[in-house]
């Protein structure tokens, strides 16, 4: 059943035995009353779920569950009023301020945080009009715990507002109490060395006061006070409990709600720190290959002219040389040396800066890539291109050689195969390039855990451009390399 329902019809049952216990009590202190002892006892049930009372009209609405209406309606009361019911105001306040705590239960239950505040002061300003009282607001302890901080306020247009913070220092009693987890009520409990505590009530016009603290984990946190000026409204003792719950409702949402601003601070502290990494890593990547650049424009300017200056002497000298000579086998084998030297160091300078991206485009500096590689590791690749633009952003361009240059590099360390395929593909929205052989493979939790500096330096460049880079491997199954990279039109 139903929690508040069953609360209902606990509460139902117990107003609709007031005016019998009453009727009781008169036929004991008034004798013309004692002919319709019997006939108040005799109560019926109709189909409809109210009981009536055939000598007196009297009509208790109990809760049916199919209807979905509010099952103690206005009439109970007012039929408790009618027949003099000393008890009906109080059933009535009760009844309206368990509603009350019912109703706030529920928008608190999912309440999003940017509304916490603003329905704490809705919920006040409902306790303070239920209540008949001038002020409610809502305390937090300090992080230093030397003061309490008014967060929440709600008063009746000509009251004065809650101050904002009490210091301990300045209400030392009142924060002593407080602190224990003891309810407060001003001025009536308040001892004689209260001193600052009784000048403050006399200063303000203070009434009645009703502090309760709020306790979370074995700790006070805070406090929710009920204040009247105009009168003094005592609050009974068995209200407190219900009180303090909805101190705790509204304590709760102020910590659901902490607790959100702290994530979606650590959210933005992680996103910004992301940001931060990418923006130095590009810088990093950048400087590498400003750094590859130089080196690869003075190894073709400097080191390749040196060469080919030694090849013509080593030409020279040959050209002098009988045919019968014995240096001519050592000069012809350092021609040959040097011819090689030249053509290594042509190859690693495009490896270092493939200009030639810039010259012929992407399609033909991977096609040259793919045989220089073939020639160099003994490895065949089957390069497959198609419909690539000539120009593509050059951050792009270069992305997708790295990654071949890379991949193609892990094919001859640890692949232990013949042969390789290399796909280049692109249509409106996105260029796919794809590295694929049918090696050895391996174990993809090897890399997750460690990887390798190669495999970091490609992550990052493909996530520099917006691209996305998987890796499908297996034991004895082969390795696939794909990088999937938005186009203008895309996603890019």
């Amino acid at each position: 059943m139903n929690g508040n329902v069953g609360w209902q019809l606990g509460m139902a049952s117990d107003l609709m035995s007031i005016p019998v216990e009453i009727a009781k009590r008169t036929t004991r202190t008034n004798p013309t009353t004692m002919n319709h002892r019997s006939d108040i006892e005799k109560i019926q049930t109709d189909g409809e779920g109210l009981h009536h009372h055939a000598k007196l009209g009297i009509m208790c609405p109990l809760p049916s569950m199919s209807t979905g209406k509010d099952p103690l309606s206005s009439v109970v009361f007012s039929r408790m009023q009618d027949i003099g019911c000393p008890l009906a105001a109080d059933s009535k306040q009760r009844f309206q301020f368990e509603k009350l705590l019912s109703e706030l239960s529920a928008k608190f239950i999912n309440v999003s945080a940017e509304r916490v505040d603003s329905q704490i002061k809705w919920g006040l300003q409902q306790i303070v009009e239920l209540l008949g009282i001038d002020r409610s607001g809502l305390g937090q302890v300090s992080a230093d715990r030397k003061q309490i901080v008014v967060t929440h306020s709600y008063e009746l247009p000509g009251i004065p507002p809650s101050a904002g913070f009490l210091l301990d220092s300045r209400f030392p009693y009142f924060a002593k109490m407080v602190y224990q987890g003891a309810v407060i009520r001003l001025p009536d409990e308040l001892p004689l060395e209260a001193s600052r505590e009784r000048e403050y009530c006399a200063q303000t016009g203070l009434r009645s006061n009703v502090t309760i603290p709020l306790v979370v984990m074995g700790s006070v946190v805070g406090g929710i006070g009920f204040t009247s000026f105009r009168s003094d409204r005592k609050l009974p003792d068995d209200l407190i409990p219900r009180l303090r719950m909805i101190g705790d409702i509204f304590t709760n949402a102020l910590a659901r709600k902490r607790a959100d601003e702290e994530l979606r601070v650590n959210e933005q502290s992680l996103k910004q720190a992301r940001e931060d990494l990418r923006q130095l890593t590009s810088k990093l990547i950048h400087s590498q290959e400003e750094e590859r650049a130089r080196i690869a424009r003075e190894m073709h300017d400097d080191w390749t002219q040196r060469l080919a200056l030694l090849g013509i002497d080593a030409a020279k000298l040959l050209s002098q040389l009988e045919s019968n000579d014995v240096a001519l086998p050592l000069v012809v084998a350092m021609q040959d040396k040097v011819k090689v030297l030249a053509e290594d160091v042509h190859a690693l300078s495009r490896q270092l800066h493939p200009s030639i991206i810039n010259d012929l485009g992407l399609t033909e500096a991977l096609r040259s890539e793919c045989a220089s590689f073939a020639n160099r590791e003994g490895i065949d690749i089957d390069y497959s291109p198609a419909n690539v633009p000539m120009k593509l952003p050059k951050d792009v361009a270069l992305c997708i050689y790295r990654v071949a240059q890379e991949s193609l590099r892990n094919v001859a360390k640890h692949s232990a195969v013949n042969s390789a395929s290399v796909m280049l593909v692109a249509d409106e929205r996105e260029l796919r390039l794809r590295i694929e052989d049918c090696g050895i493979g391996f174990d993809p939790k090897d890399i997750r855990s460690q990887p390798g500096l190669g495999l970091s330096s490609m992550k990052e460049r493909v996530s520099l451009i917006q691209g996305i880079l998987t890796i499908d491997s297996a034991r004895g199954k082969g390795t696939t390399v794909e990088v999937r990279v938005p186009l203008e039109g895309g996603n890019r």
